[in-house]
């Protein structure tokens, strides 16, 4: 649970809910995101919240903050992270949210088997922003 007001987003407390799709009534699990349902990952689980919208040379950018929790998994160097997460965005043309995060999945998974030893189970949520007015100095 998170809450967003005059000091800024805090987190409130976790309640993990392993991604699902949910299409017309029927929940199922998220292909390679956390598709283990009730089954505990023993490499740990790495929870990441994106805030992203769409630019006008028609990739996408984060938005403010990555919210992450790797409290379960071995260190790695966030910032080279949000870094290479910047990159792929911007070179990421997906034309809604869903097509992004099918874009965006493998490479991802890929990333962290390349730095970390042990792969943890990926849980990604991805949020639609409206990108900030560019101020206009006339």
């Amino acid at each position: 649970m998170i809450r967003f007001d005059a000091d800024g987003l805090t987190r409130e407390g976790r309640h993990s809910q392993p991604p699902c799709i949910v299409s017309q009534d029927a929940v199922a699990p998220v292909p390679g995101l956390g598709g283990h349902q009730g089954k505990e990952n023993r490499h740990g689980s790495l929870y990441l919240a994106i805030s992203v919208a769409i630019t006008e040379q028609g990739g996408w950018t984060r938005i403010g903050r990555l919210m992450l929790d790797a409290g379960e998994v071995q260190a790695f160097d966030e910032t080279d992270f949000c870094d290479w997460l910047d990159d792929v965005l911007e070179s990421l043309h997906a034309e809604s949210l869903a097509d992004l995060r099918l874009a965006l999945q493998p490479r991802l998974i890929g990333w962290f088997a390349d730095h970390l030893r042990r792969l943890p189970e990926i849980h990604l949520q991805i949020l639609a922003m409206e990108a900030p007015m560019a101020s206009q100095s006339e």
